[in-house]
């Protein structure tokens, strides 16, 4: 279990540095009449990342037909579909943190 973890906390960090998850405080481009660093909300971070894992999958898919017509080297099958597999078990990670979050907040006393 460790290893998974520490394997989507990996893969979370790679694609964060490569321009892949916007992390909160980054600059990004600046919705009309704002005059301070754009935050993205919660929500857009979440879209964001979901939208990328989505479009690894479709990447890992055409690479995979790609090779079944000779048309791509088996290394790029390869790398596609781990990137996919790797952007799926970080959706799966933080989606099973946002559940554990709703159920400790529906524990607690009021």
């Amino acid at each position: 279990m460790v290893a998974s973890v520490q394997h989507a906390a990996n893969a979370y960090a790679a694609t964060a540095k490569t321009g892949g998850i916007p992390t909160p405080g980054m600059t990004m481009a600046k919705p009309e009449g704002l005059s301070k660093t754009f935050q993205p909300s919660f929500p857009e971070l979440l879209g964001t990342a979901i939208d990328r894992a989505v479009k690894a999958g479709y990447v890992g898919e055409s690479q995979s037909a790609a090779a079944l017509a000779k048309k791509a080297q088996m290394h790029e099958v390869v790398t596609a579909v781990a990137n996919a597999e790797l952007a799926l078990q970080t959706v799966v990670a933080v989606r099973d943190k946002v559940i554990n979050a709703y159920n400790e907040i529906m524990r607690m006393p009021i």
